[in-house]
């Protein structure tokens, strides 16, 4: 009233501004000013504990599933398992100062860590293996896109479904060469984007 705007030209005004990253809507809570989006170096293999900690962010995450199964076989062969082993099947969300920013759906192979339970999952998976296995992390093969979000992926980043998002396809290697991880991540376009630094031959 006081600037004589209608409710509706006040809530596409915010929409735009959610739309283009100055705004994030938290489900529950209300709307806020985004902090500078994060910049995730897409050269090189990194642990999203590891990327928030060096911006400052505070981590946490959520395991919504947890749970062995017979991986589907694209995926089995992506990490070099027959169809009689198991993998773990594990979707997660994980958080930057409170604000769901990524969803993860990873495959991990049983064989490799029997010894993993949810727990190591609330924090960093990069670290249990640095800290747990004589595994070290080598390399890794990722496919980038663009995406809408479903239903699923909506709930868990609170988004609206169809928002646009950020996803990577990774299949991620220790130095033996054993294939340890296949992800599924979908980042917030409004709280991420993807820098490479590249060079000329």
């Amino acid at each position: 009233k006081l600037y004589d705007v209608s409710r509706m030209t006040v809530r596409q005004a915010l929409n735009n501004l959610v739309t283009d990253g100055y705004l994030y809507k938290h489900k529950g809570k209300g709307t806020f000013v985004s902090q500078r989006k994060i910049e995730k170096n897409i050269h090189g293999v990194r642990g999203f504990t590891e990327e928030m900690e060096d911006v400052g962010r505070v981590v946490k995450s959520e395991v919504v599933k947890f749970e062995r199964v017979l991986p589907p076989k694209h995926i089995a062969e992506k990490l070099f398992l027959d169809h009689k082993h198991e993998a773990y099947y594990i979707e997660r969300i994980r958080y930057a100062d409170d604000v769901p920013v990524l969803f993860e759906v990873l495959y991990v192979p049983y064989d490799l860590f029997k010894d993993l339970t949810v727990d190591h999952m609330t924090h960093s998976f990069y670290g249990f293996i640095l800290k747990n296995t004589i595994y070290q992390i080598n390399h890794c093969f990722q496919v980038i896109e663009a995406k809408a979000t479903d239903t699923e992926v909506s709930k868990a980043l609170h988004v609206p479904e169809q928002t646009p998002v950020l996803s990577i396809i990774r299949n991620t290697f220790l130095s033996n060469g054993r294939p340890f991880e296949y992800v599924v991540a979908t980042y917030r376009s409004d709280q991420y984007k993807f820098v490479q630094y590249a060079f000329k031959n």
